[in-house]
């Protein structure tokens, strides 16, 4: 086989290995997407769990709460029915007073409770909304994921082709030449093949000696860049 006709060959090899290693790359990109959709609903859950330790300690704080009230409001009964046994002004007077500190200190953890509720239903309603938020988002993954696998089948499918396809171009390409190009391959991937244009490579982008140029252009022999040893051509 002439040289010229053996560069053609590779080319041809080249070109479908190229858009092999394009498939490849869109295929590695496909999860992307989903990937961002999945943290947009891993925060929104995070949020919605932090909100729920929320609500939980709340909860917990009006418990405690209730039992203050409860064991305040059983003071304050216990004091009134005190009152009733009082012989003298003063332990009446004494005793009033003291009644009165702790109803005002009942109406404090009143206050509180009242408080915490009022924290409750500010969270309940975050909680609502974030939920809603989960649930788009969840439909938003279902319906990327069904896409990305509907793109996954068709690339899939397209490199199986092309994999047939490069046995028969390989075929094409002489034995010695194909080993020497798939061990290019092997480290400079779908760029095992450069072209040439004034003398630079356009794999490396460095200037190749005259001769070099010469023997390209006169398509007798393989030309490989003596810098990164890619297999030249002519565009």
């Amino acid at each position: 086989m002439a040289k010229n006709q053996a560069l053609e060959a590779l080319r041809d090899l080249h070109r479908v290995d190229s858009e092999i290693d394009k498939i490849d790359a869109q295929t590695e990109l496909l999860p992307v997407s989903l990937h961002r959709i999945e943290a947009r609903l891993n925060r929104q859950l995070q949020a919605i769990d932090h909100k729920r330790q929320r609500l939980k300690a709340l909860r917990s704080q009006i418990h405690t709460k209730e039992v203050d009230l409860r064991a305040a409001e059983e003071q304050v009964d216990k004091l009134s029915q005190q009152m009733r046994k009082i012989r003298t002004n003063k332990e009446f007077t004494a005793l009033q007073h003291e009644i009165g500190i702790k109803r005002v200190d009942a109406s404090r953890v009143e206050d509180h409770i009242l408080a915490l509720m009022a924290d409750i239903d500010q969270l309940q309603a975050e909680i609502k909304e974030i939920e809603q938020n989960v649930a788009q988002i969840q439909r938003e993954l279902a319906e990327e994921q069904e896409l990305v696998d509907e793109e996954a089948a068709k690339l899939a499918a397209r490199r199986a082709e092309l994999k047939r396809q490069r046995g028969a171009v390989a075929r094409n390409v002489e034995p010695e030449l194909l080993q020497e190009y798939e061990r290019i391959a092997a480290s400079k991937g779908s760029s095992a093949l450069a072209a040439c244009v004034g003398r630079t490579c356009q794999g490396c982008f460095m200037q190749i000696p005259p001769q070099l140029d010469q023997d390209l252009h006169a398509g007798i022999k393989i030309v490989y860049c003596p810098s990164c040893s890619r297999i030249l051509y002519l565009p």
